[in-house]
Order: structure tokens, then C-alpha cells, then sequence
């Protein structure tokens, strides 16, 4: 299948969908400087599809089972 560049690159709220998470939420994280990577079409805000799954991907917190603290 080929992709058009459009097809890699999300809107805010498709972002927002694609992370479970509320627009507001996005754009609380570009103003901390916390979330996803994200890049500036004009005044709209894109996120790279690739690079968007990569960031929560890089971030994931794996559990170690059987070591407890006493």
C-alpha cells in the first residue's frame, strides 16, 4: 500500500484519539515541553505518525516480577 504525506502526519485531535488522551491534554504537554515530538504545518499542529508511536514505545515502564523489597 502506498502512503501519501499526508497519511504521516496527525492532527491534534487524532493524536489526542491515537493516546487515549483529551486535546487539552496534548497541548498541555507541548506547552511543558513532556509529550510526543511534534512539528508546526503554518499555525497547525502535526505529529509524525512514526516518530508519535515511537515516543510512547521509548517511554514504556516494564514491570520486574519477583523481586520484592522487604
Amino acid at each position: 500500500m502506498n502512503s501519501t504525506p499526508d497519511d504521516e502526519w496527525m492532527s491534534e485531535q487524532e493524536a489526542a484519539a491515537a493516546a487515549h488522551k483529551t486535546v487539552r491534554t496534548m497541548r498541555e504537554w507541548r506547552k511543558k515541553r513532556i509529550g510526543p515530538p511534534y512539528t508546526y504545518f503554518g499555525r497547525t499542529v502535526r505529529y509524525h505518525r512514526p516518530t508519535f508511536a515511537e515516543h510512547f514505545r521509548a517511554n514504556q515502564i516494564m514491570p520486574v516480577r519477583g523481586l520484592r523489597r522487604i
